[in-house]
């Protein structure tokens, strides 16, 4: 038997999470390595969860390339609203805004 990290009582070897205290026990079992941390930090940060993606123990190698695709496709496509958005109002300032200022 091992002991807890956080609260130093006894786990046994096969336990994923502390039975007293709830620290998981293994390297990267957090919230943010599973399916659901992954799409709230690519809708927080974009692209910057490509780095969660691959240092998760929890997903395999296919799910890892199909979220990298996922993440990659969405962050092109954000840009490219944000590009046309800007676009969209630098015409709309061209005729609320006299020519001569």
């Amino acid at each position: 038997m091992t002991a807890c990290p956080r609260c130093r009582r006894p786990v046994e070897e096969t336990d994923c999470y502390c039975r007293h205290c709830g620290k998981p026990l293994l390297p990267r079992m957090g919230f943010w390595y599973d399916h659901g941390g992954i799409l709230l930090l690519t809708l927080i940060v974009g692209p910057f969860s490509l780095i969660t993606v691959w240092l998760s123990h929890k997903l395999s190698l296919t799910s890892k390339w199909c979220w990298t695709a996922g993440i990659v496709l969405f962050s092109a496509y954000f840009a490219y609203t944000l590009y046309r958005s800007f676009l969209l109002m630098q015409e709309a300032f061209q005729y609320v805004l006299p020519a001569g200022l």
